[in-house]
């Protein structure tokens, strides 16, 4: 194949198209991205975005003129007869396809003799490019690794999450590597007439995955066996026989912790571990907050920034999570929290630490230059505070909440002995431990001691803003308890609140 002029990439805002436009880019290859919806595409400034879908063969043909390459994906299976017409129309126009099919499919097997209905649309279309006499490239990848984003919602909720066949391994992969080879696929010769089964580098359970995202993001991350025919009829549709079901059951047990080397062998990289794919969504499984209470956690960093207004105060905040994405991830640093202030002017970094002396390490390393390179993206912050503290006791309702708020509360203390006594004595008083309702939309309070025995400080958790007011209004009026046991103690001094919304999280490489 000779070096393409332009590629069109179908689903190029998709999960594995998004990753395919970056790569071809990256290359120096022009690319027309196929998408629903250009203007919310969300693409780079030098890609071009058509409005179009494989499922509208005659509306693609117009963007067909110039291109050698095509990567071609199905966005679903309800009309795979659009999609088979849409290889005709391609083949008309393109020398080379690569098409994103499924390790599902089963050489040798005609496509209506294929198992389950995933198997026989991507048979289908397979069939087609083989007989349109275009050149092809056909990707076959096993599981997903983002099949298990679903697990997002029990995680934030603390609930069980819904594992499927839980002690049977998978290899699951990453959809930056399918990409990669996609793009090696389209630009380079050697690819054609390729069945490339792709799978992920290691064997886990859902178990290990689960005890993986505990690792690396400190949660306790409880689970409940999903019955499996239960989970394959979400997949294969509820009219899906119980011979079919059976089938992939039996396919995915038989067959799920196979391990291919194709990715290594087309790129000349590993494929990237499950741990490494965990790294880069655990926002999307845990959310944009950190887990307070992990226990490896032997120091917390607070600091507030200020900037001019609130554009520049998410860029700021952007800037800051962005920068870890290519500087050397400290030893010792497990997570950096980034919250934006409801003032639209301050900015909560929250970073927790294995221990202070991983702390030292790094300002005496790479903070400065840290500092400059976030700087220099957002000129005019002003860095207000740093406050080195240990999480002390928390408390938390049996049934937690998303946090859609932060609130921190701050006290001035004479040592470390009085902020322990009033948490103590606060804490007698906390719903939790007096067995009353807490009141709706609050969830934990984690208080913190100041290393040096300064402060104080309660990260406190609420669905909203309006539920923390609601607390102000009803639980802190003076001469209610809690007013009344802050005044009654010596040596502590409030020193008010600050509200803040989650905005994002980046975790340890290790």
């Amino acid at each position: 194949m000779s070096e393409p002029r332009t590629i069109l990439v179908a689903g190029a805002t998709g999960t594995v198209g998004r990753h395919v436009t970056a790569g071809l880019t990256d290359r120096g290859v022009r690319v027309r991205a196929l998408t629903r919806d250009p203007a919310a595409a969300e693409l780079p400034a030098d890609v071009e975005a058509v409005p179009g879908s494989p499922f509208d063969p005659a509306g693609l043909e117009p963007w067909l003129d110039g291109v050698s390459g095509v990567f071609l994906m199905m966005p679903g299976f309800d009309d795979v007869a659009a999609v088979r017409e849409t290889v005709r129309v391609i083949a008309r126009h393109v020398r080379h396809v690569v098409f994103l099919s499924s390790g599902a499919v089963r050489d040798g097997v005609p496509a209506a003799g294929q198992s389950g209905a995933i198997a026989r649309a991507h048979a289908e279309v397979e069939e087609a490019i083989r007989d349109s006499g275009i050149t092809w490239t056909f990707l076959r990848p096993y599981r997903f690794a983002t099949g298990i984003l679903h697990w997002g919602e029990a995680i934030r909720a603390g609930a069980p999450v819904p594992a499927v066949l839980p002690h049977v391994p998978v290899t699951l992969l990453d959809e930056r590597d399918i990409a990669a080879v996609a793009v090696h696929a389209l630009t380079e010769d050697g690819h054609a007439g390729a069945r490339y089964e792709l799978t992920g580098p290691e064997p886990l359970t859902p178990v290990q995955q689960l005890a993986i995202i505990g690792e690396v993001s400190g949660r306790r991350i409880p689970w409940t066996e999903r019955p499996a025919e239960d989970w394959i009829r979400t997949v294969l549709g509820r009219d899906a026989t119980d011979v079919e079901v059976a089938g992939m059951r039996a396919s995915i047990e038989d067959s799920a912790a196979s391990v291919t080397d194709t990715i290594t062998q087309v790129t000349g990289r590993p494929a990237r571990t499950f741990r490494q794919w965990v790294l880069e969504h655990t926002h999307e499984l845990t959310g944009p907050l950190p887990e307070v209470r992990r226990d490896d956690a032997g120091f917390v960093l607070v600091s507030i920034w200020r900037v001019a207004d609130p554009a520049r105060q998410r860029a700021a905040a952007s800037a800051a999570l962005d920068d870890w994405r290519d500087r050397p991830w400290p030893a010792g640093l497990l997570a950096h929290s980034v919250l934006l202030g409801t003032d639209g002017h301050t900015l909560l970094h929250y970073s927790q630490w294995a221990d202070d002396g991983a702390v030292e390490a790094f300002r005496r390393a790479d903070r400065r230059r840290r500092n400059d390179a976030i700087d220099a993206v957002v000129p005019g912050i002003e860095r207000l505070t740093a406050t080195g503290y240990r999480r002390y006791r928390s408390a938390v309702p049996d049934r937690p909440i998303e946090p859609g708020v932060v609130v921190l509360v701050s006290f001035a203390i004479d040592s470390a002995a009085v902020g322990a006594r009033f948490v103590d004595a606060l804490l007698t008083r906390h719903p939790v431990h007096t067995g009353e309702r807490p009141p709706d939309g609050m969830g934990g309070n984690h208080f913190h001691l100041a290393v040096d025995g300064s402060r104080v400080l309660n990260y406190a958790e609420f669905t909203d803003e309006a539920a923390h007011q609601r607390v102000v209004d009803t639980r802190l009026r003076a001469g209610d308890d809690v007013p009344g046991l802050i005044a009654a103690t010596p040596g502590l001094t409030p020193l008010g609140f600050e509200r803040f919304l989650p905005y994002g999280t980046r975790y340890g490489r290790g």
